[in-house]
């Protein structure tokens, strides 16, 4: 039985192919389209999850959606008389992260089949499951875990008219413990604030996260006031400070707000120190929020397995903090925990739930796109005329140049689903000296200077470098970790300003490319950790050798390890 399950209208679209309860492929559309976190139709991830698998629409058993746009609109009506006029401002402003307005993507959204039936001619409009966006979340992160019954919360800005809930899965079960309804979200905070500060909603909160490094608790205190955390699990966000729910993306925050912080920052404008302090009075209360959520649903489920999904999960500061301060012992944070996983969590949701099959399958990677070969990769290199040899050992080769304080492209076997660059579409450099991070970013990836990047670390050797949560491994990229007092000054280049970093742990039997890599450069150092950041500037992360070969001639990196060939400038 195929299931292709789709997320789409709203941000980051994507498509998965899910055969007899098994994932096959996981492709969101920006890597197709180049269009970042595209909200589009994902015409082209269903194209390439078909091409891949080498059958067509027609074998296609079911389609599943991630949204359920007539509860949309009957679970926000009471919201929108409430503050009505003011409401009717949601109407015309954009919505989803996209160029539509709320009636325009709720219609795409209820058309999703006739879409499908335009783009592939089809001679029938094809049955749509439409399934909850929550419990696409809920599916995408416990239907795929190693536990037989766990605790699942869900964080993000919004479902239909949900933005937190939590539930209780067992086998192929779930049960709704508990749901927070919008306004009330922790994903529109952080949106919100990502908007104050001169960066765009929904595409932008990782910046606010990296900033939180360099800020005081100046304003701790009053950050305290926008949230009211209840008894019963729930928090309500004080409205008197914001405007998004009678404005949507429009308007963001109250005069209220501005009176509290100050004005608001201009983009590409200067940062000063009150920008800094209002990011990390920003992620202490997401961090608050979070664990007084965990602590409730792990006395309602009194379980020690957590699952978590939903876009704030991807907040690695708050995972470590969940982890440390809760009674959860067991914790899987899906790693595309954003809404490019609910196109698999859609389609596990009707096979395991709806069809009551048993759960088989396990998620123990992320590698779910596209791979090209030799005989591809080595045509667009020849077709641009570039200086390349193929090697016999491309890891030894590629270590010995990153230990050589080259930066590198490292182009390798299936692209990653998720946020995240894990060793197959990464680039990356010694993490041996401070400065290489600054070069990186002034020669290549041109962000803002507070942005940290990532540690990739041998798996088995990840505690001689690295406090990590509850001793937990971090093959997504998902935790971060502290940096041991006594190797902040070996791998600088990766320690960010509050010694954390964004740990990735690699296993030899996952990726043993990406492993051989590392251990080769830990033979020539002694240090078996590379510095790992997407391979991109400014774009969604490369998916084909063509790309990552104009990635490579448009910046200014010096090698390109790319399937078994190196190629260089010079």
């Amino acid at each position: 039985m195929y299931i292709l399950g789709l997320s789409g209208y709203a941000h980051e679209s994507s498509c998965s192919l899910i055969k007899d309860g098994e994932i096959k492929s996981i492709i969101e559309e920006e890597r197709l389209n180049r269009e970042k976190h595209t909200w589009k139709f994902p015409v082209l991830s269903i194209k390439k999850c078909l091409e891949m698998e080498k059958i067509s629409i027609t074998d296609i058993d079911h389609f599943t959606f991630f949204w359920e746009p007539k509860k949309e609109i009957s679970g926000n009506l009471n919201h929108f008389i409430r503050y009505f006029p003011s409401t009717l401002n949601t109407l015309t402003a954009s919505s989803g992260g996209g160029e539509m307005n709320s009636m325009q993507r709720i219609k795409a959204m209820k058309n999703i089949g006739k879409a499908l039936q335009r783009e592939f001619n089809l001679s029938h409009t094809p049955h749509i499951e439409f399934i909850e966006h929550h419990l696409a979340h809920v599916a995408s992160s416990f239907f795929v875990s190693e536990f037989e019954k766990s605790a699942i919360l869900i964080l993000d800005g919004r479902g239909e008219s949900i933005s937190t809930s939590m539930y209780y899965g067992e086998k192929n079960s779930i049960e709704k413990i508990s749901e927070t309804k919008v306004p009330h979200s922790l994903g529109h905070l952080y949106a919100a604030i990502t908007d104050f500060l001169g960066f765009k909603p929904f595409f932008d909160e990782w910046k606010v996260m990296g900033m939180s490094a360099y800020g005081k608790d100046t304003f701790v205190e009053k950050f305290s006031k926008l949230v009211n955390l209840q008894p019963n699990g729930q928090f309500h966000l004080n409205l008197d400070y914001f405007n998004f729910h009678t404005h949507g993306s429009s308007k963001w925050i109250s005069d209220n707000f501005i009176k509290e912080f100050g004005e608001k920052r201009k983009p590409n404008s200067e940062y000063d120190q009150r920008h800094f302090d209002i990011a990390f009075g920003l992620q202490r209360l997401i961090e608050k929020i979070g664990i007084h959520l965990a602590n409730f649903l792990y006395k309602k489920t009194n379980v020690s397995n957590l699952c978590l999904a939903g876009g704030v999960a991807l907040n690695v500061l708050m995972n470590r903090e969940i982890i440390r301060k809760t009674p959860f012992k067991n914790i899987f944070i899906q790693p595309i925990a954003h809404d490019a996983g609910t196109s698999f969590g859609s389609a596990l949701y009707f096979y395991n739930y709806k069809l009551k099959n048993d759960r088989t399958f396990q998620f123990d990677h992320a590698y779910w796109g596209p791979e090209y070969d030799n005989d591809e990769i080595e045509t667009i290199l020849n077709e641009t005329k570039l200086n390349y040899h193929k090697s016999d050992n491309i890891a030894f080769e590629t270590a010995q140049q990153i230990a050589n304080e080259k930066i590198v492209g490292w182009f390798q076997g299936r692209m990653e689903a998720g946020p995240r660059a894990l060793g197959n579409r990464s680039i990356t450099v010694s993490p041996l000296k401070a400065e290489m991070k600054d070069r990186l970013n002034e020669r290549v990836k041109r962000r803002e200077y507070f942005r940290p990047f990532a540690p990739s670390i041998l798996e088995e050797r990840v505690s001689d470098f690295f406090e990590m949560p509850n001793n937990l491994k971090s093959p997504y990229m998902i935790l971060s970790g502290e940096v041991k007092e006594e190797k902040r000054n070996i791998i600088p280049a990766v320690t960010h300003a509050d010694n954390t970093a964004r740990v990735h742990t690699v296993n030899s039997k996952v990726n043993p490319k990406y492993w051989n890599l590392i251990h080769e450069f830990e033979k020539i150092t002694g240090v078996p950790v590379l510095l790992n950041t997407s391979f991109n500037e400014n774009e969604p992360i490369v998916c084909t050798p063509k790309e990552a070969v104009n990635c490579f001639l448009r910046t200014d990196f010096d090698i390109l390890s790319i399937g078994d060939f190196i190629v260089n400038k010079t």
